[in-house]
């Protein structure tokens, strides 16, 4: 026991902790994008379940067999450490990364993560034969405690003490380890005696129905949607860090911790009724407590609903709720699950189908969603749908009821607030904001919206990324042509970019090209080169903005490069840029790596002696201008810094500008850094192998 035990941790633990090792390791080849996450939690989940499938068939083999097999494929996926991924994976251009990624893994991690997926369902099976009559299910709970126990070291302990190349050697090792401890449990099971005849005769006394084996698929296939659609609904605005990937994950695991352990921590009504709270909340909370605080007029309740509605644009009041309901939502799933778990002999069975489930909901969040909206839709989708399973439950709660009255009363409320609920929900959940345009593809959902301006007299088109604005257009004689949003004259990149009115033949490089606005700085003789990596944003910028049109017709050149603008730069000749503006933001969320020492190095390659790098640094949720100020000093730049408030068109920015030209530094001089709220913020050297955002968190 104590051999399967400490088997069961160990595997568990480098399963789920090779996840985000991995993913933050190819995150800058990929562009920082959320679809980085989704698509090699895809990859794992689509893996667990062919390990799954393995385990199931292995089991159908004669024991000699088993030892065989399974134990060359242990030694094999041992040989082929360490996993870290070669550099010759890198996108050379702007194809789709998901089918790269997934090449990727398979080469790196593929058959050292099978080997694992299949390890959980086998040492139950193990531990089954050496115990008859013994129940396996709590070395799965102990097996979710180590993948749980990896999910939460990671952020807080490896990620800030080893740099990525580091935990792949420390994973390798202890992946050696795992190898000897599955060899030996291999052995004993091979000399352990089993009455392969009571097994068989269990086996099919207690054929499960086949609505249970469709539920086996189902509730897995729902918690395993809502966990993903919940990682990208919360990466899309906030920041695509591991620490949030890792959090809904590990409440993931915890769900499946609590209703496996035993059957006593799983109470239906206990679980379902804040599940529905949470739901209800997470689907609405965009717009219901304003509407309840309109319609209430004054009083203490109007109150409420409008602190409610405040409270809600702050992202740890948001995190909460997000993650509430996807922890009660999977725990509703998970808890049923594990109430209709069959008989052990069938335990391999049940994994597969359940593991089969999973990958369906990855494979629809991952795959299908991006190409049937144009939205997140699937996050609402998987709110609504984990709304109906809770209701339900409470509903056959009352069914069960020992009086016939109390039946009626309680199963009657169940179905009103499963009819209410959905109904409301549906109204805000689905609720869209007018856009003429809306696309969805990798690197995420953009839209383009088109409203009168009242003020100005003209029509205001804007673009959006997620729920950000990313640049805004006003078509008036008087401001068409004129830098609106984040790139006003007074702020960082408009004092850089003003620099070029007395250089003929000035060039600026653009990292994120959005409505193209830094184009209006652009005069006859002057080169703008634009590094995007969404290949829908230049058709967006020339369709429904006229900034480079503008800039074309004024004598300045365009040139336009797809791809990662870190990559592109790496393999392209230096372009000696007066000006590098820096504005390349997911949602709202940072693309690390082209914020790292080893990024500013290849940037200087690219600038001129006096040339002046912006890095548009503005964010509701990160610190980032101290991380800017520390590189600075590594690669030999002097800052300033440039805070801008909103006024009329233009918005709050931040940005912080390195250079070494003395005479701009003195006309330009910065913003007191004293004034400052962020003063007492110390993050480290950022490297493309070391950087943690928790540090920078903005937690006022």
């Amino acid at each position: 026991m104590w051999l399967l035990s400490v088997l069961s941790l160990l595997s568990a633990f480098l399963l789920f902790q090779v996840q985000p090792v991995i993913s933050k390791f190819i995150l800058p080849w990929f562009g920082g994008s959320p679809g980085v996450w989704t698509t090699c939690m895809l990859f794992f989940q689509c893996l667990l379940f062919a390990g799954y499938a393995y385990a199931h068939g292995l089991m159908h083999l004669p024991r000699k067999w088993q030892f065989i097999i399974h134990g060359v494929l242990v030694v094999a996926a041992a040989a082929m450490l360490p996993i870290a991924p070669s550099a010759s994976w890198k996108p050379t251009g702007n194809e789709d990364p998901t089918g790269r990624i997934l090449l990727l893994l398979i080469a790196s991690v593929g058959l050292p993560y099978f080997v694992l997926s299949s390890t959980s369902p086998l040492v139950q099976v193990w531990f089954s034969r050496a115990v008859q009559g013994g129940k396996p299910w709590r070395l799965y709970a102990l097996s979710n405690i180590g993948s749980l126990t990896a999910l939460i070291t990671y952020p807080f302990i490896f990620e800030p003490r080893w740099d990525v190349q580091e935990q792949t050697v420390r994973w390798s090792l202890g992946f050696g380890a795992f190898a000897l401890l599955c060899l030996g449990s291999l052995w004993r099971d091979s000399k352990s005696e089993h009455d392969e005849e009571a097994h068989a005769a269990a086996k099919a006394a207690s054929t499960p129905a086949i609505w249970q084996r469709l539920l086996w698929v189902l509730l897995p296939a729902m918690a395993s949607m809502l966990l993903l659609a919940t990682t990208n609904h919360v990466c899309t605005d906030v920041a695509v860090i591991p620490f949030l990937w890792v959090v809904p994950l590990s409440l993931y695991l915890l769900t499946f911790i609590i209703c496996f352990e035993h059957e006593r921590w799983y109470r239906p009504v206990l679980w379902a009724l804040p599940a529905l709270l949470f739901l209800f909340v997470a689907a609405c909370y965009g717009g219901i407590f304003d509407n309840l605080a309109e319609r209430l007029g004054h009083g203490w309740l109007h109150d409420v609903m409008s602190r409610m509605d405040d409270n809600m644009d702050d992202f740890r009041w948001q995190l909460l709720v997000c993650f509430g309901a996807m922890f009660f939502g999977c725990m509703i799933c998970h808890g049923e699950l594990a109430r209709i778990k069959p008989d052990p002999a069938h335990l391999t069975e049940f994994y597969l189908l359940m593991s089969a489930g999973g990958a369906i909901g990855g494979l629809f969040v991952s795959l299908a969603a991006p190409h049937l909206f144009t939205t997140y839709l699937e996050w609402p989708v998987g709110l609504l749908l984990c709304f109906g399973i809770a209701a339900v439950v409470v509903t056959r709660a009352g069914w069960r009821r020992p009086l016939r009255w109390q039946r009626y009363v309680f199963a009657s409320a169940g179905i009103a607030v499963l009819v209410a609920g959905l109904l409301l929900m549906k109204d805000f959940a689905f609720e869209e904001e007018e856009r003429i345009y809306r696309v969805r593809n990798f690197y995420g959902a953009v839209s383009v919206e088109k409203i009168w301006d009242e003020e100005n007299g003209g029509n205001m088109v804007r673009f959006h990324h997620g729920g950000i604005t990313h640049g805004v257009q006003v078509f008036t004689p008087e401001l068409q042509q004129q830098p609106l949003s984040y790139y006003g004259h007074d702020t960082g990149i408009g004092r850089a970019l003003d620099s070029l009115k007395d250089k003929p033949n000035g060039k600026a490089g653009i990292v994120g090209m959005g409505t193209a606005t830094a184009a209006t700085y652009g005069r006859t003789g002057h080169t703008f080169r634009f590094y995007e990596i969404n290949p829908v944003v230049p058709q967006i910028a020339r369709e429904y903005f006229t900034y480079l049109a503008d800039m074309e017709a004024r004598g300045g050149k365009v040139e336009v490069i797809m791809g990662d603008a870190r990559l592109s730069m790496e393999r392209e000749p230096s372009q000696q840029f007066d000006v590098l503006l820096l504005d390349a933001f997911s949602g709202d969320s940072v693309p690390v790596h082209l914020l790292t020492r080893e990024a500013f190095e290849i940037y200087q390659k690219h600038m001129k002696p006096d040339g002046i790098i912006a890095v548009h640094v503005t964010n509701r949720y990160l610190v980032l201008a101290p991380v800017i100020e520390k590189i600075a000093s590594v690669v030999g730049m002097k800052t300033a810094r440039f805070i801008t408030d909103s006024e009329g068109d233009l918005e709050y920015t931040d940005y912080v500008l390195l250079t070494n030209n003395e005479a701009f530094l003195k006309a330009n001089p910065g913003d007191d850094s004293e004034s400052r709220s962020d003063t007492e913020v110390h993050p480290g050297v950022w490297t493309d192998e070391r950087y943690n955002l928790y540090q920078i968190l903005d937690t006022d």
